[in-house]
């Protein structure tokens, strides 16, 4: 009889990510044992995951690796793993911003953190970026509270609003809010000319591009965007030439879908149909139309680090994402994205400063909840 092994998992759902949660004294600590393991238990590589936990999805295929803090003024760690469903890998030079309101949630439940009657504060520090976040957590009796009244799209039902702060999360990727040292740079990209782009690195790096610059409306669905190879390619070509300018060659061309950057088409303010079905979005109920792509495809929804990265964009002046922003928008209003699954929103602030750019508060609000618990069973070995 072949050998099985067990592990203690949590399913989780996140924002409008879903994820397994492990203890980080129940995996292996070698990265090289570490990857298999979690192909495995996610049935990868085979686009439907049949064979694992994995739902078939990006926004689906991801881990979380909670352990004891290692930095002083933080409550836990996280690691995060984007697990492959066609390519055999898992990257780790992210961070899962919507998996993070889930880690405050996570946290709380296992007894890693004691939160008060109120309300709790999870200070989580992410080892993909070497970063805290924030994570304000509502409480009652004791544990946190998963009912309530707050929406977001992509996510049907409502649930307690959890609160995100990036603020502490600039330079997450390359060390630098502005790692190509302007706000606006003239990119030259190979088989495609000069394109204007803004590369902003907050909670992630994000490559920010006007869909009228790239042949794009600017609200196509994403399955009308993944069946456009042309397209594809452009954006990638983009993604590569940004990659290579900021010191990720190696790891761009290590994988077969890179994570990182991530780009962001925006448009003006315009009304289109989720694809989620539903009522329209309609351009007056938004500030900024977006469409995120990496790993290959476009999101059904937008990332929560790249929701927290595109509103610090918004804010500074002269960028690509500040330049088509609605004109009724004002410094202090929240900022409402909208993405193919609907709209998030986010608080974002700057403190002024005539020799830098300081941000104040990079916040959304996510809901969290446990799916499921109990022990999942692997071909490899997950002993430490």
């Amino acid at each position: 009889m072949n050998a099985r092994h067990s592990t203690p998992f949590v399913l989780m759902r996140g924002g409008t990510s879903k994820g397994i949660f492990f203890h980080e004294k129940d995996v292996p600590q070698d990265r090289s044992v570490l990857v298999p393991f979690l192909l495995d238990i996610f049935g990868s590589p085979d686009r439907r995951q049949i064979n694992g936990m994995g739902g078939a999805d990006k926004l689906t295929s991801k881990a979380a690796i909670i352990g004891a803090p290692i930095k002083s003024n933080t409550d836990v760690t996280y690691l995060f793993g984007q697990v492959g469903i066609i390519a055999p890998e898992v990257d780790f030079n992210l961070n899962c911003g919507n998996l993070t309101a889930a880690v405050g949630v996570f946290a709380l439940e296992e007894g890693l953190v004691q939160g008060a009657d109120s309300s709790a504060l999870v200070r989580v520090h992410n080892l993909n970026t070497d970063r805290v976040i924030h994570v304000h957590v509502p409480m009652s009796g004791g544990v946190p509270v998963e009912a309530g009244d707050f929406s977001i799209g992509g996510v049907p039902g409502t649930g307690a609003p959890i609160g995100l702060d990036f603020s502490r999360a600039a330079g997450a990727i390359t060390g630098e809010l502005l790692p190509l040292g302007g706000v606006m740079t003239h990119l030259s990209v190979p088989g495609y000319g000069s394109i204007d782009v803004s590369v902003v690195d907050c909670a992630n790096l994000v490559v920010f591009v006007a869909a009228d610059t790239i042949g794009m409306v600017g609200t196509e669905t994403p399955e009308q965007i993944d069946q456009n190879d042309d397209l594809k390619k452009k954006l990638n070509a983009i993604r590569a030439e940004v990659a290579a300018r900021v010191g990720l060659s190696q790891y761009w061309h290590s994988r077969t879908a890179p994570s990182t950057p991530m780009c962001v088409v925006v448009q003006r303010p315009s009304t289109y149909q989720p694809f989620t079905g539903g009522d329209p979005i309609h351009a007056t109920s938004i500030d900024l139309t977006c469409r995120q792509f990496s790993t290959g495809a476009t999101s059904k929804a937008m990332a929560a680090t790249v929701t927290a990265c595109t509103g610090v964009a918004c804010r500074i002046s002269g960028s690509v994402a500040n330049q088509y922003v609605g004109q009724h928008t004002s410094a202090d209003s929240m900022l409402r994205l909208g993405h193919p699954s609907g709209i998030i929103e986010v608080e974002s602030k700057l403190i002024p400063d005539e020799s830098r750019i300081l941000i104040d508060s990079a916040m959304i609000w996510r809901t969290a909840r446990r799916i499921a618990d109990g022990r999942v069973y692997t071909r490899v070995d997950g002993a430490r």
